[in-house]
């Protein structure tokens, strides 16, 4: 049995939602058992459009984001990447916040296998200023862009 952990902005904590439910559905239809590791994003709805949309410099201002986000990411980092087998970065459009990097340099010195799903590593700000990181893109080994693509490699 193999180990996924999830990394990803919580900007697309759906669309990861999403992507990991259509891996354990495939998962299921072949009988095939997972340890699957997700963020834990802790945002309803109103949040998710209030905060989560907005760049990381300006989410930091709201003092309960701030106060929590820290422990978050300390607790991925180390009950779940460290643990994992692989370690899948969720890169929608290319983006991977700073606290996706960190995971992804975690998995990386921790010697983890690292997949993301798309080719791309861009930092910034989130769509509109963005630039490619070329240092995260040397540590991930290979691009996954499906669910049944990542299940057969995790086999």
């Amino acid at each position: 049995m193999r180990s996924v952990v999830f990394c990803s902005s919580q900007r697309f904590q759906k669309e990861l939602a999403e992507f990991i439910s259509k891996l354990k559905k495939s998962a299921e239809e072949r009988d095939v058992r997972l340890v699957i590791f997700e963020p834990e994003f802790d945002a309803d709805e109103y949040d998710v459009k209030r905060l989560y949309l907005l760049p990381e410099k300006q989410r930091l201002e709201d003092s309960a984001y701030k106060a929590g986000v820290a422990g978050k990411v300390y607790d991925h980092l180390f009950r779940k990447v460290k643990v994992a087998d692989v370690c899948f970065i969720f890169n929608k459009d290319g983006y991977v916040g700073s606290n996706t990097n960190g995971e992804l340099f975690a998995a990386a010195m921790a010697g983890k296998l690292i997949y993301a799903l798309e080719n791309q590593t861009m930092a910034g700000n989130y769509p509109d200023d963005l630039y490619e990181e070329p240092s995260s893109r040397k540590f991930i080994h290979d691009i996954v862009s499906t669910p049944e693509e990542l299940l057969m490699r995790l086999l």
